[in-house]
């Protein structure tokens, strides 16, 4: 498995240790099982003042998009890595849920849920694809239908790409996307890939061969520049992206010198 796609196990990891709170954010039984020991010990590796709340939020804020765009029945998960929202989230009627990933990552996925026994809540259909490359023809192959408006989840992707791919993968999005189309997520800031906060954070991830590659202080123009119309940008302890976790007043925007992370909604 990949160093990027190693991250999953971390991010699992996290959903893991949120369950166990007696106030957390949402429920992912079987987390800890798919984070495994890999999971938990790169967990403790990435620690980091903010992380653990943010991972918390950032699942909270696109669990609460997808309760919002009910009417939205064809969900593409775009880099699912272990999530488990098929499982763990009530779904309407009708939808049909794709995840996009490392084909590497989906076998090794498909074949844990099947031996923990997973039960989904709407129809899923799992796609190993690269998504630098045409991703798209394998979710057409799948059913996906471009003529309907789709839900699209970009978690936890965009700053392991260099910029030129991840703006790439934007505008794609958007060029396929039916009119009523949401795009939902998160990017990461500038000013985290050269704060001096960061410096042993991201020297980890190099080693462990999982950098991170981008940020941009500006999420407004780069969603806008690759076709989407921004709903709303936010960071963390801003109304509806603080959930009562962040320990910390929000940061201004334009705060140069410390890290920050953006959650964001956009339409097509």
């Amino acid at each position: 498995m990949n160093g990027v796609s190693a991250t999953a196990r971390w991010t699992a990891a996290a959903r893991a240790d949120e369950t166990r709170r007696d106030d957390a954010l949402f429920t992912d039984e079987l987390a800890g099982e798919l984070a495994g020991p890999e999971g938990f010990a790169r967990y403790e590796r990435y620690a980091n003042p903010g992380t653990t709340e943010f991972l918390a939020i950032r699942t909270r804020y696109l669990d609460e998009v997808i309760g919002r765009s009910a009417a939205l029945t064809q969900v593409v998960l775009v880099a699912a890595g272990l999530d488990t929202r098929s499982v763990r989230l009530g779904w309407p009627s009708g939808t049909v849920l794709y995840e996009l990933d490392h084909a590497d990552l989906v076998d090794e996925k498909e074949k844990r849920l099947a031996e923990l026994g997973a039960r989904h809540a709407c129809e899923r259909h799992a796609i190993g694809t690269d998504l630098t490359g045409p991703w798209d023809g394998p979710l057409r192959a799948a059913g996906w239908d471009p003529s309907v408006p789709t839900l699209w989840i970009v978690e936890g992707l965009l700053f392991y790409l260099p910029e030129d791919d991840a703006r790439t993968l934007l505008a794609r999005l958007a060029s396929l996307s039916a009119p009523g189309s949401v795009l939902a997520g998160d990017l990461l800031s500038h000013q985290s890939m050269v704060s001096e906060f960061t410096q042993e954070g991201l020297r980890r991830l190099r080693e462990d061969g999982c950098p991170w590659l981008w940020g941009t202080d500006r999420p407004e123009d780069v969603l806008a520049e690759s076709g989407w119309t921004v709903r709303e940008v936010k960071v963390p302890g801003e109304d509806g992206a603080s959930f009562g976790r962040w320990p910390w007043p929000p940061l201004p925007r334009g705060t140069e010198g410390f890290p920050m992370n953006f959650l964001f909604t956009a339409s097509a």
